[in-house]
C-alpha cells in the first residue's frame, strides 16, 4: 500500500504541476507583464527518482531497434502437424508488422488459407520489456477466442529468440505451456519453429514451421 500511496502521490504532483502550468499560462494574458508567474510545486527527491525510473523503463533502446526491423510485409510458407506423426500441411501467408506508440511495441496482422478452405487471420502485438529484461508476445486469432502468452530471449551469436508460450489448448481442455523458436537468416528471412506437448502423452513435438521471405 506504501508503494501504491507514492506512485499516487507522484502522479498527483506531475498532474498538479501540469494544471497549474495551463492555468499561470491563461491568468498571464489577463495580468500585467510585472506580476510574476507562480512556481509550480518541486517534486521531492524520491519523487524524482521515481519519475526517472518510469521515463528509463517507457524508452526504447537497443532491443527496440532489434524488433524493429521486423518492420514491413512478409510472405511466408507454411507446415502444420496436426499429431506427431502426421504429414505435413502445407499454406501460405501474408504478414504485415508496424511500429506502435513510436517504436515501444509492434503489432503484426497474418492473413491466410487454411487447408480445409476459409481464411486463417491472426494479430500479435510484441516488444520487449524494459523492466523485465525479456520480449515478449501476445496472439489472437479467428480460429480460437483464447490468446496465446510468450516471454524470451535473443541469442545475437546465433540471431535466435527462444520464447517459452502459454495458451490454452482445446484438446487437452486446459492452459498448456511449448516454445517457440524464431531464427534470423538474415535481414531478409527468418523461420518460425512452434513446439507444444501432444495432449494424450504430454510429449513435445513439433507443430509449426513458418519460412519468412520480406516482401519486394
Amino acid at each position: 500500500m506504501k508503494a501504491r500511496s507514492i506512485l499516487y502521490a507522484a502522479a498527483l504532483v506531475v498532474t498538479t504541476a501540469a494544471i497549474t502550468s495551463q492555468v499561470v499560462s491563461q491568468n498571464t494574458k489577463d495580468k500585467p507583464k510585472t506580476t510574476p508567474p507562480a512556481q509550480a510545486p518541486q517534486m521531492t527527491p524520491e519523487q524524482q527518482e521515481m519519475m526517472q525510473k518510469f521515463m528509463a523503463a517507457g524508452t526504447p533502446g537497443e532491443n527496440h531497434k532489434l524488433l524493429a526491423s521486423r518492420v514491413g510485409k512478409w510472405n511466408g510458407a507454411g507446415k502444420m502437424w496436426w499429431t506427431p506423426d502426421s504429414p505435413p500441411e502445407e499454406s501460405n501467408f501474408t504478414a504485415d508488422v508496424t511500429s506502435l506508440f513510436d517504436g515501444r511495441y509492434f503489432t503484426e496482422s497474418v492473413e491466410g488459407s487454411m487447408p480445409e478452405g476459409g481464411t486463417f487471420l491472426g494479430k500479435s502485438c510484441f516488444g520487449y520489456d524494459n523492466v523485465t529484461k525479456k520480449f515478449f508476445w501476445v496472439w489472437i486469432d479467428n480460429m480460437s477466442t483464447g490468446k496465446m502468452d510468450a516471454e524470451g530471449t535473443y541469442n545475437p551469436s546465433t540471431k535466435t529468440f527462444t520464447y517459452t508460450t502459454e495458451g490454452a489448448c482445446p484438446l487437452a481442455e486446459k492452459v498448456v505451456k511449448g516454445r517457440t523458436i524464431e531464427k534470423w537468416i538474415d535481414n531478409d528471412h527468418f523461420v518460425m519453429e512452434m513446439y507444444g506437448p501432444w495432449y494424450k502423452t504430454g510429449k513435445e513435438y513439433k507443430s509449426m514451421e513458418i519460412t519468412f521471405t520480406r516482401a519486394k
